[in-house]
């Protein structure tokens, strides 16, 4: 059973770090390859930082599934990622 709640939580981390992931990349590609204008622009470098943290948080979703790490561990893990690269897109803009 516990087997089971962690191949579900891990499958849920994995989905929201590839959303995270996925937007980022859509925001690289909205900015250098299309004529819509926006208010601000976040760097290059803080776009490819946020794609580095998803990969790192979609890494320790995997690792939850195959019951490498614990749940608590996997899901701190991720909050701190989140936090991380919400810190560094306020201080870029500011």
């Amino acid at each position: 059973m516990k087997s089971r709640v962690n191949t579900v939580l891990g499958l849920i981390q994995m989905v929201l770090s590839l959303y995270w992931m996925c937007q980022m990349i859509s925001l690289y590609y909205k900015y250098n390859y299309t004529d819509i204008l926006f208010a601000f622009i976040y760097p290059s470098w803080v776009l490819f930082s946020n794609v580095l943290l998803s990969i790192i948080s979609l890494y320790f979703g995997i690792k939850l599934m195959n019951g490498k790490i614990t749940s608590k561990q996997s899901y701190l893990t991720m909050i701190f990622l989140i936090i991380i690269g919400g810190l560094i897109n306020i201080l870029s803009v500011a």
